[in-house]
This record gives C-alpha cells, structure tokens and sequence, in this order.
C-alpha cells in the first residue's frame, strides 16, 4: 500500500471517530441547556408561591421616588398607553434590580431597545427597557437581589434622541401595573462625618509617605 493510500485511510479512521464525538458534545450542550431551563422553571414556581412585593427598590441609583415625573398611561402614537414610568438619569448610572428574583430574559427589541425581564414574587415580571449597555457577565438564570446592578441608563429602542431614561414595567397575571404607587427610596449610603474623613485621610497619607 502506497504512503498516500496510508494516510487517506488513517484521516477517513480519524474522521470517524469524530463524528459520536461531536455528535456526543453537541448532545451534552443541549442536556446542559435542558438542564439549566429545567432549574430556571422551579425557581420560578418557587417565586409564583410567594406573595408579591408591596414595595420596590428604585431601579435607577440615587434617584428618589419624588423625581419620577408619573408617565403611567401616557398616550404613546395613537394606539397605545406608556404601561410603565420613565426614570430619567444620566447616561450610563446602573440600574439595579427593584425586586429579588430571577433573569428570565435578555434581549433586544424595537421599542425596548436593550432589555432584561426578572421575575419576582408572586410571578410579577419586572421589564427594564432602553440599556444602554448590561451589566457584565448577567446571564439568563442568573439569582438577582436588590444590590444586582442589571445594566446601564440609555437611549436604546425608540427612546433615541429623548434625554436619557429608564423604562420600568411591572407585569402581573392580570396584565400591566402602575409601578410608581409601589416604588419606595433606596437608603442612601452612610458618608463619613467631618472628623472620620480627616483621620481617614491622614491615614491613607501616613501609609503612602511611609
């Protein structure tokens, strides 16, 4: 037998080999998704169990309640209502989660523009809308609590060229509720007083010179 005759039989040996063996990795990714689908449903027949929140988080860092303009409703084009507020901030402050809960959707689309949809207490599902970009690494399934930073303020979807601002929806199995009625203040971080600043300082300065 030929070298050439040789090496066109080990290659055809080698190519069968690999076919149940992608064909086995490809079955594994697909188990592993089915898996991970299956994990998401029971959490959120846990989540449909629990009563729903009677107060949200503000989903927008440090703005308070009283800045939201009440947009619920509000005619949009000449067929539909604004089924949510708009939270407004400067380009690129977080957006953190209103509730605890699970992502069960990551995705782009006309209106929204860059979106993530959480499902929460009661089966509620909370839609943040208009991203300009998300939080790095989030992932469908992934466990979120009110500390969960989801994206980042934008102008995505049809809110280009308007000021930049957070879609919130709040979805309920009887369909859209009004979000604003339920949103309550974030505590507001601790900043040190006076004189702890000024130790701190000195602190930080004794350990550079040093």
């Amino acid at each position: 037998m030929s070298h050439l005759k040789v090496v066109v039989k080990r290659l055809s040996l080698a190519g069968l080999l690999l076919i149940p063996i992608l064909i086995l990795g490809s079955v594994t990714v697909v188990a592993e998704k089915i898996a991970d689908r299956l994990v998401l449903y029971v959490h959120m027949a846990q989540m449909y169990t629990r009563e729903p929140d009677r107060k949200l988080a503000m989903p927008v860092k440090d703005v308070s309640k009283d800045q939201v303009a009440n947009t619920w409703h509000a005619p949009r084009g000449t067929d539909r209502l604004h089924e949510g507020q708009d939270i407004f901030a400067p380009r690129g402050t977080p957006i953190l989660s209103a509730t605890e809960g699970y992502i069960v959707k990551i995705g782009e689309n006309t209106l929204g523009g860059q979106t993530v949809s959480v499902v929460g207490a009661g089966g509620r599902v909370y839609y943040y809308a208009h991203l300009d970009s998300y939080a790095p690494r989030i992932e469908v399934g992934d466990y979120v609590t009110t500390k969960s930073v989801l994206g980042y303020v934008g102008t995505t979807g049809n809110a280009a060229g308007t000021p930049p601002h957070l879609h919130f929806g709040v979805y309920a199995m009887g369909g859209p509720v009004n979000p604003l009625p339920l949103l309550s203040d974030r505590p507001q971080e601790k900043k040190p007083k006076p004189a702890e600043a000024a130790r701190s300082t000195r602190t930080r300065s004794r350990v550079v010179t040093n």
